[in-house]
C-alpha cells in the first residue's frame, strides 16, 4: 500500500495553500507518528508518538481524524491556483489512507516479537477521501443551502453546526410587560444586522419572566439573523464556533440559555477569557446572548462573601468579573401583582378567552398562589389551559 511512510511525510512540505494544516496541533502530532513508525527503532518511542496522537484527537473531543482534516481544509481560503489546489489535495488524501489498521500493521512488522501488545492500541476513526476542487464547490453550496433554508441551528460536542426546527410563534407583541428590555434586546440585534459592532447581552433575573423567549422571539422580529444555541457543557469551545462563524456572510446570536457555575468550575475561567481578553475573539457578525437566573452566573455561599481570605475583595471581583464581560445587562423582575393581573387580561384578550376580567384575575391568582410565585410564565399557563377548556 505505502511503503515510504517518510515520502508521505515529507510531501507535507509541499502544502503552502492548506499550509495552516501543518501548524495544527492533532496534525503536527499525527506527522510526527508517521515520522516516528518510519525511522525510530525504539518501541517506546513508536508508542508513546502513537498514544501522544490518539491522545490529542480524544482531548479536542474529535471522533474521526478523516473529517478532522476534512473541516479543517475546507474552511481554507484556496484562492485561485487551482492546479496547485489540486495537487495539495492529493497530497492531502494520501494521509486519510494512513489509518489505525495500517499503523498496527506496521508497528508489528517492525517489532514482532511484539504483536500482541499492539492489541491494546486505542484505536481512532478514519475514512479513506479523494479531495479535488469540486468537493470545495459542493461543500460551499452546501453551506450556503444550509444557512438560506434555516434560522435556528445547535453548536453540538462534535464541533458541528446543525439545524433545529422550530415552530414557535413567540414575538415581542405575544410577551407582554417588559417593554425597556425588549426595546434594548431589538436595538441591539438590529445594530448588528446593519453592521455595527455590539455588545454581548446578559438577560437575568427571575424565573419565568420570559428572558428565554424575548431571545427566540428574535427569530421572528428579524428574518435575517441567525441563532445559534450552545450548552453549557460546551462553553469552553466557544472559541471553536467563533472560528466557524468568522468567515460566514450572515449574522449569528449565540445564545447561552440558564447558565450559572459554581466558584470551582472550570467551564467559568475559560468562559471569561474567551467571552473577553482570549486573542481569539467573538467576530463582528455574532453576539452573544446569555440568560441566567444568577446576577453575577456564580453561586454564591456566605463562606465566599463573609470568609476568612485575607484578600475578600478578590474573591468578590473574580465572582463578578464574568457578567461584568457583557456590555449589557438586562434585569427581568418578578411582576408587582397589578403588573401580574395586566399581563393575564392583555393574553386574555389575544386569545379571546370570554370569560370577565374579575373571574379571570381570581383564578390566576388562585393559580398564582398554588405555584407559590407570580410571573409572565404562570399568566400564559393559566390562559393555555383555559384555551384548552381546563378548570383548575
Amino acid at each position: 500500500m505505502m511503503d515510504n511512510l517518510e515520502k508521505i511525510y515529507l510531501s507535507s512540505y509541499f502544502l503552502y495553500v492548506f499550509g495552516d494544516l501543518k501548524n495544527d496541533s492533532i496534525f503536527k502530532k499525527f506527522l510526527e507518528l508517521i515520522k516516528t513508525v518510519e525511522k525510530e527503532e525504539n518501541i517506546e518511542k513508536n508508542i508513546e508518538s502513537y498514544i501522544n496522537f490518539v491522545s490529542s484527537l480524544k482531548k479536542q473531543k474529535e471522533t474521526n481524524f478523516s473529517s478532522y482534516i476534512q473541516r479543517n481544509i475546507f474552511k481554507t481560503e484556496i484562492g485561485e491556483d487551482k492546479e496547485q489546489i489540486e495537487k495539495e489535495l492529493k497530497i492531502i488524501s494520501q494521509f486519510s489512507k494512513i489509518n489505525f489498521q495500517f499503523l498496527k500493521e506496521k508497528l508489528s512488522e517492525k517489532f514482532p516479537q511484539y504483536v500482541d501488545l499492539f492489541e491494546n492500541l486505542p484505536k481512532f476513526d478514519s475514512f479513506e477521501f479523494d479531495l479535488c476542487l469540486n468537493d470545495f464547490k459542493a461543500q460551499e453550496q452546501e453551506e450556503d443551502e444550509l444557512y438560506k433554508n434555516h434560522q435556528a441551528f445547535i453548536f453540538d460536542n462534535d464541533f458541528e453546526i446543525k439545524p433545529v426546527k422550530t415552530s414557535e410563534n413567540i414575538s415581542f407583541a405575544s410577551l407582554k410587560g417588559y417593554s425597556e428590555q425588549k426595546r434594548v434586546l431589538y436595538d441591539n440585534t438590529s445594530a448588528l444586522l446593519s453592521g455595527a459592532r455590539v455588545n454581548n447581552i446578559l438577560l437575568y433575573g427571575d424565573a419565568g419572566c420570559g428572558k428565554s423567549s424575548s431571545v427566540r422571539a428574535l427569530l421572528n422580529e428579524f428574518k435575517d439573523i441567525k441563532i445559534i444555541q450552545i450548552l453549557k457543557n460546551n462553553l469552553i469551545n466557544l472559541d471553536k464556533l467563533y472560528l466557524k462563524l468568522e468567515n460566514l456572510p450572515y449574522k449569528f446570536i449565540i445564545f447561552a440559555d440558564d447558565i450559572s457555575f459554581d466558584e470551582s468550575d472550570e467551564i467559568f475561567s475559560t468562559m471569561k477569557a474567551i467571552i473577553e481578553g482570549s486573542l481569539i475573539q467573538c467576530p463582528d457578525n455574532a453576539v452573544i446572548y446569555a440568560t441566567s437566573n444568577r446576577r453575577h452566573l456564580v453561586k454564591e455561599t456566605l463562606s465566599s462573601r463573609y470568609g476568612d481570605e485575607i484578600h475578600l475583595k478578590d474573591t468578590l471581583n473574580e465572582i463578578n468579573s464574568l457578567s461584568e464581560r457583557f456590555g449589557i445587562n438586562l434585569f427581568f423582575s418578578k411582576p408587582t401583582n397589578d403588573e401580574f393581573n395586566q399581563i393575564v387580561l392583555e393574553l386574555a384578550r389575544d386569545n379571546n378567552i370570554k370569560i370577565d376580567e374579575k373571574t379571570l384575575i381570581e383564578k390566576a391568582q388562585r393559580l398564582a398562589l398554588i405555584k407559590g410565585t407570580r410571573s409572565p410564565r404562570i399568566a400564559k399557563q393559566l390562559i393555555d389551559n383555559l384555551v384548552a377548556h381546563i378548570d383548575i
